[in-house]
C-alpha cells in the first residue's frame, strides 16, 4: 500500500503538495465559516478551521476499511468569504464556488458553518434525477424561520425546491414540517428507528443512483457530539451512523458532500476530531462503496506512476 508524506501545510490532514494539489486531487475540500442564522448556540463559523486542525491527528490508513482514501489526492481551497446578513447571497456564492470544483472535474466537500452553506452546494448540481440524503436532527422543513426564508432551519424545505429529498435521524420537528413532509412524500427516518439493529433493516430501495450527501453533526447523540448549535438527545451512535452510510452509498454514485454545523469548545477538542474523522471515513467509503468510478481511474494511475 502507497505510504503517502505529510507536511506541516494548513491543509486537511496536512498533506504534502503531491497528494493536496488542486490539479490532481480528486476531493476538493471547501471551508464555509459562516453562521449568520445560528439561533441558539452560535459559533459554527469556527468550525472549518477546527476541522481542518482536528484532521492532523488522523492516521491516513483506515483500518476498518483497509485504505488510504488519501492516495487520490484532497486539496484544501481558501474559506469562501462570507456575507454577513444575507444568507440568500451567501448561498449563491457556495453555489458559485461548488460549481467551479464540478466543472473543473472535481468532487466537492463542504465543510461549515452553519446547514444552510450545502444549500450553495446542492444548487450547483444540475443533475435532474437526484436525491438530497440528509442526515439531521432536526427536519429543517419550515418555509421560513426568524423572518428568513434562508435560515438553518429551512434548509431541507429550500433543498427540496431543487430536488427529491429524504432524512435520516430526526429528533425534532414542528407540526407544520410533519404535515408538509406528508403531503410531500418526503420520506423521514426517526433516530429511535435506526439504533441499533434498526440501520440494518431499513428498506432504502426508495434511494436513487444518485445522491448528495448532506450531515448535520447533530444527528449523532450529544453525548458524542455536544459542539453543535443545536443539539438533541437521542441521537445515533458512530457506528450507527456509518453503517447507515455505508449502505446508502453502497451501490450509488455520490456527486458530493458536507459536513456542517460544528460549534467547537475550546475546553473539549474531542468533538472537533469526529467532526474531521467523519469527513475521512465518508472519502474512504466513497472510494471504496459508491459507483464514483473515476477515483478508480486515479488509484491505478498512480499505482502504475508508481510501478514504473
Amino acid at each position: 500500500m502507497e505510504e503517502i508524506e505529510c507536511s506541516q501545510s494548513r491543509n486537511f490532514l496536512g498533506l504534502s503538495d503531491a497528494y493536496s494539489s488542486k490539479a490532481s486531487s480528486y476531493f476538493h475540500l471547501l471551508p464555509v465559516p459562516y453562521d449568520g442564522t445560528s439561533s441558539y448556540v452560535p459559533g459554527s463559523r469556527l468550525g472549518p478551521r477546527a476541522i481542518i486542525e482536528a484532521s492532523h491527528q488522523i492516521e491516513l490508513y483506515d483500518h476498518e476499511l483497509d485504505l488510504v482514501a488519501a492516495q487520490v489526492g484532497i486539496a484544501t481551497h481558501d474559506d469562501v468569504a462570507i456575507l454577513v446578513g444575507d444568507p440568500e447571497k451567501m448561498v449563491a456564492r457556495v453555489e458559485q464556488e461548488v460549481r467551479r470544483i464540478v466543472a473543473a472535474g472535481g468532487f466537492p466537500v463542504v465543510i461549515g458553518g452553519e446547514h444552510t452553506v450545502a444549500l450553495g452546494s446542492i444548487r450547483a448540481f444540475d443533475a435532474s434525477n437526484y436525491m438530497v440524503v440528509s442526515f439531521d436532527a432536526h427536519a429543517d422543513l419550515r418555509n421560513t424561520y426568524q423572518e428568513s426564508p434562508f435560515s438553518h432551519a429551512c434548509f431541507l424545505r429550500r433543498a427540496f425546491e431543487k430536488t427529491r429529498c429524504c432524512l435520516f435521524g430526526m429528533r425534532s420537528i414542528s407540526d407544520d414540517e410533519a404535515d408538509f413532509a406528508r403531503q410531500n412524500r418526503v420520506r423521514i427516518f426517526g433516530a429511535l428507528d435506526l439504533i441499533g439493529d434498526g440501520t440494518d433493516a431499513v428498506d432504502l430501495d426508495f434511494i436513487p443512483e444518485e445522491i448528495y450527501l448532506s450531515i448535520d453533526l447533530d444527528v449523532l447523540d450529544p453525548s458524542l457530539m455536544p459542539s453543535t448549535g443545536t443539539p438533541e438527545p437521542g441521537g445515533l451512535g458512530w457506528y450507527d451512523l456509518l453503517k447507515l452510510l455505508e449502505r446508502v452509498i453502497g451501490g450509488r454514485r455520490v456527486l458530493g458532500f458536507d459536513v456542517v454545523e460544528l460549534c467547537p469548545q475550546p475546553n473539549n477538542r474531542a468533538p472537533d476530531f469526529i467532526a474531521a474523522r467523519l469527513v475521512y471515513k465518508l472519502m474512504g467509503l466513497i472510494v471504496k462503496f459508491s459507483k464514483n468510478r473515476e477515483v478508480d481511474t486515479i488509484i491505478h494511475g498512480k499505482e502504475e506512476k508508481q510501478e514504473s
